[in-house]
């Protein structure tokens, strides 16, 4: 009988929930459905109760020396963002090991890369199986750094859910739940807050709030959840909590600080925005796409089908944009569900 090779899925596992580790912990769910065996390497290190096993991973590059010179699983998957890491398991491939790298990022690193730097890429390059590019920017990017075209896939990071969203919505305390229950319609967001990129607020809370104050003077059943994944400046967090103070709006704009599952309310949400100054393939706008839910982004890179964008930093405009989706929310966003289910069924195909 056929043994089933074994899976390293190496990289970072919630908590605290982003968009790799949220991912990770989705394609597990699949990897266990399928009973393909797997071990999670964790560069969260010990970041909280875990809902599975892990390996914690500290110390990330070093470890990753040590680990080749170990028994190793079959398949190795990483997911860590650095060419180093990349390049030390890649080595593997001399052990006869499938090393396949999801790239869930790539910031213009062609031209940063030194002449040793780039030797390294083109040789993980060499050695590895195969390289999953979440967005087409990222495959131009690979191929700009030579990796060969063959080994490389156009594959987005999002995995549906697949544990019951019921035992999920338990999870969320009440309070969050009810501003569901006051306003009928409830635009949601999640993001960090002081996190700046070119001294913009990274994830747009401020637009949020600028937006919602213009929109919840035209309509009282309006309601707006942030949930916050993590705190760079507690004094701007401050400030943000004073501006939505004076508008009189503590009552109906929620900033959430615990950790809690941020897709049950995507579902809920009549709009889900994501006014971000620099991104990638966002986990959390194709979760929107596959619930139905109506989402407006920044155009600050290409957006997938169904989402509406507003030019990158302009209030006026992101306010317009919400304005008219939730006046008029588009009539045909199914559609793009079957589009969002497709991915796992490839990325499984290329691992195993």
């Amino acid at each position: 009988m056929r043994k089933t090779k074994s899976v390293a899925e190496i990289g970072v596992y919630p908590p605290p929930a982003g968009g790799i580790s949220v991912h990770v912990e989705r394609l597990c769910d699949r990897l266990e459905q399928k009973q393909v065996p797997f071990i999670i390497y964790d560069g969260n290190g010990e970041g909280g109760e875990k809902n599975r096993a892990v390996v914690p991973i500290p110390e990330i590059e070093k470890w990753s020396w040590k680990y080749i010179w170990q028994k190793n699983e079959d398949i190795i998957h990483n997911h860590f963002l650095r060419w180093q890491m990349r390049f030390t398991l890649s080595l593997l491939k001399l052990k006869g090991k499938k090393v396949v790298h999801t790239v869930h990022s790539l910031r213009n690193d062609s031209e940063q890369l030194g002449l040793a730097q780039r030797i390294m890429v083109y040789l993980t390059g060499l050695l590895s199986d195969h390289f999953v590019a979440v967005s087409d920017e990222i495959k131009e990017k690979l191929l700009e750094l030579r990796i060969p075209e063959r080994k490389i896939s156009v594959i987005p990071a999002f995995i549906p859910p697949t544990v019951d969203m019921e035992t999920d919505i338990k999870r969320i305390p009440a309070y969050i739940l009810e501003v569901f229950d006051r306003y009928s319609h409830v635009i949601v967001a999640n993001g960090g807050v002081g996190n700046l990129y070119n001294g913009d607020e990274l994830y747009g809370l401020d637009l949020c709030i600028d937006m919602f104050s213009k929109l919840a003077r035209e309509n009282k059943q309006l309601g707006f959840v942030y949930c916050i994944t993590h705190v760079v400046d507690q004094d701007l967090l401050e400030r943000y909590e004073e501006r939505i103070a004076a508008h009189g709006l503590e009552e109906r704009f929620l900033l959430v600080y615990e950790k809690i599952p941020f897709y049950p309310l995507i579902q809920k949400a009549a709009l889900f925005v994501r006014p971000t100054v620099s991104d990638g393939d966002a986990v959390s706008i194709r979760e929107a796409l596959y619930f139905g839910t109506p989402t407006v982004s920044s155009d600050v890179v290409k957006r997938p089908n169904g989402v509406v964008t507003f030019a990158n930093r302009d209030a006026e405009d992101f306010t317009k944009a919400c304005r008219e989706v939730l006046y008029a929310p588009p009539e045909d966003l199914q559609q793009y569900k079957k589009e969002q289910e497709q991915y796992i069924e490839k990325l499984l195909e290329i691992l195993l």
